[in-house]
């Protein structure tokens, strides 16, 4: 049976969708199975654009109308408009190297796919824009949040303090372990985090980390202008929840891909 996750933080919008994928519901097997909706982890093709399109059919979007992002852990976010419809699933893309997505067109439906790292979702109610980039430590440390509030205001006007961004799925900060080499570069660049909610030492395991995703992507949301009401971390864990949604680590690489989904009406 296929299941998605929603979110209260938006379902009071009318005029918006805004979705993350579990692993049920699909039709790939093995490792992929049922519901991945990744097309970079070995599964068959045709399986993968028959899963985008009974997720798709539940959601109420058309394949032919989604545009998918083309991640390489970058912190590069594009505008996207109806030229881009069927873009990363149904015919190439027309750009590359590309974590985020923004417009302000209704109907296109933006999509990034996501097996533990954090897919950032962002709503401009007064002017109509959306925003959806996948922010893995790279895109974090980059700062793909500000990347993707900047290129809503320079591209559509959209202001910082009237947007709603929201850090959906992924590992949590109990479970994301990292080395000294990534524990170092955030313990920097969070410093004024007083309180260490971004990194914390591994009790217990020498030279080994907890790193949390959405706290950082938090502080990133605030720094770039976004007022505290308007955020809101997901508190899924991919990891813990494995079971149900796809986790790079807690599979140990052997996995499918989820997708998160967004899109103005």
């Amino acid at each position: 049976m296929l299941k998605y996750i929603d979110f209260d933080f938006f379902n009071s919008y009318k005029d918006l969708k805004a979705y993350f994928s579990t692993r049920n519901g699909g039709v790939s097997e093995g490792i992929y199975s049922t519901m991945n909706l990744s097309f970079s982890q070995g599964d068959v093709k045709e399986n993968v654009i028959e899963n985008f399109r009974i997720f798709g059919k539940t959601i109420g979007v058309e394949c032919e109308d989604m545009v998918f992002a083309h991640q390489t852990h970058t912190s590069n976010v594009i505008p996207v408009d109806s030229s881009n419809k069927g873009m990363g699933i149904l015919r190439e893309r027309n750009f590359s190297n590309v974590d985020g997505l923004v417009t302000n067109e209704k109907g296109l439906c933006l999509v990034t796919s996501h097996s533990d790292c954090i897919p950032l979702y962002f709503f401009d109610p007064v002017k109509k824009v959306i925003g959806l980039s996948h922010s893995g430590w790279k895109g974090t440390i980059g700062n793909i949040a500000l990347n993707t509030i900047k290129l809503m205001n320079e591209k559509y006007g959209s202001d910082a303090e009237d947007i709603l961004a929201m850090a959906g799925p992924g590992i949590c900060g109990k479970c994301y372990e990292v080395g000294s080499d990534v524990a170092d570069v955030f313990t920097y660049k969070y410093k004024d985090d007083s309180k260490g909610r971004v990194v914390t030492e591994r009790e217990n395991v020498e030279g080994k980390y907890l790193l949390d995703l959405h706290m950082a992507n938090y502080y990133n949301f605030l720094s770039a202008g976004i007022t505290e009401d308007h955020i809101y971390l997901s508190g899924v864990c991919t990891y813990e929840d494995s079971d149900n949604l796809w986790s790079h680590r807690a599979s140990h690489g052997k996995r499918g891909g989820g997708a998160a989904f967004m899109m103005l009406l």
